[in-house]
């Protein structure tokens, strides 16, 4: 069974659930006029567009242990696809990315209400209630964990996974604005660390480990499908660096350059600046933490990485990890169709282009 099956069938259970858990809101909300409909629609429309790959693992997770999917498991991804949109939204605005998901972010949706409404800074009034719509969106993941059905140790412990291992994303998006805030540069170790608690251990390693304990998994198994959900989850972020670069903006559906404009200091960049001249490091220097790049700035750049070869060399890194993945699944004590499941994964991670 390959991922895209599998995945296929979890898309159409999480958005079922989400249609269920925001009707079920809206009937409550529907009164606090005029918002309360208005931000549930908003955050299911952004929701249903995401790939749901997260929730997907929850439900992968539970079933490796045996168990047939339960209501509990897919209304935990469900949780999660809530709180991977509020991030999502907030770091749109953080990024000042005016497109997410081939459509306009949600802070630029609220900034164009603004305008047509006149209101005195449309801009401000949309970050401003971009915050809030993500801010929503994280209470109402933390309501839907709060209700699981289940053995209360095991959705307990879950919970509190949850809780845990999002206060370090939040550490790892602080680290990241600082360090593309500051001109210093970092070593590959450090950016690979920020990768690591920004993204990879939350997108891979806590929704397989989520749907393993809801699925009362041995406790020796979950130290092996977190460190396997590290590696697919390095794999995945050092993806978007190449494809935040070099990606079709139709396909991804947000510009390219964003990176560049952020001034971050991703594992393309450094390789980037080590094998670039003297005069080369000026003009980058020059372009990275621009607020006003052009398309014409970001085609510089492209040019320099493609003089360089960085693109073979964090590919070459994107393949370490992959064995290090492929081993990791080899050895887990599950069935085989979800061993199936997850080397799909592993080899879509590695060539995908959104």
């Amino acid at each position: 069974m390959t991922f895209e099956t599998y995945f296929r069938g979890t898309r159409a259970k999480l958005l079922a659930d989400l249609r269920d858990l925001l009707g079920r809101k809206r009937e409550r909300l529907a009164a606090r006029r005029p918002w309360g409909s208005d931000v549930l629609r908003r955050l299911g429309e952004f929701s249903r567009r995401g790939k749901l790959i997260r929730g997907g693992l929850v439900c992968l997770g539970y079933e490796m242990t045996g168990r047939r999917l339960s209501g509990a498991a897919v209304r935990a991804g469900t949780a999660l696809e809530l709180m991977q949109s509020a991030l999502l939204i907030h770091d749109d605005i953080m990024d000042l990315d005016a497109f997410r998901r081939g459509a306009p972010a949600l802070h630029r949706q609220y900034a164009e209400m603004g305008g047509r409404e006149a209101v005195g800074d449309a801009d401000h009034f949309g970050v401003s209630m971009g915050i809030c719509a993500g801010e929503i969106a994280i209470f109402l993941a933390f309501e839907a964990l709060a209700g699981l059905p289940g053995p209360c140790r095991r959705t307990v412990e879950a919970q509190k996974l949850f809780a845990a291992e999002f206060g370090l994303v939040g550490l790892g998006q602080m680290r990241d604005i600082q360090t593309g805030a500051s001109p210093r540069l970092i070593e590959a170790r450090e950016a690979l660390d920020l990768y690591r608690f920004k993204t990879a251990r939350y997108s891979f390693a806590l929704p397989l480990a989520m749907g393993w304990i809801l699925g009362g998994g041995a406790p020796s198994v979950r130290p092996k499908l977190e460190r396997l959900g590290e590696h697919l989850g390095l794999i995945f972020q050092i993806k978007d660096d190449e494809l935040g670069l070099f990606g079709d903006e139709a396909v991804l559906g947000k510009p390219v350059g964003s990176d560049i404009r952020q001034g971050k200091k991703t594992l393309l960049y450094l390789r980037l600046v080590e094998k670039a001249g003297e005069k080369e490091r000026r003009t980058l220097a020059g372009l990275f933490g621009r607020p006003d790049l052009t398309a014409g700035d970001v085609e510089v750049v492209r040019r320099l990485a493609r003089r360089h070869a960085v693109v073979d060399d964090i590919r070459a890194i994107m393949r370490r990890y992959g064995r290090r993945a492929g081993t990791a699944i080899r050895t887990l004590p599950v069935a085989a169709p979800f061993r199936e499941v997850l080397e799909t994964l592993l080899e879509f991670s590695l060539e995908r282009r959104s």
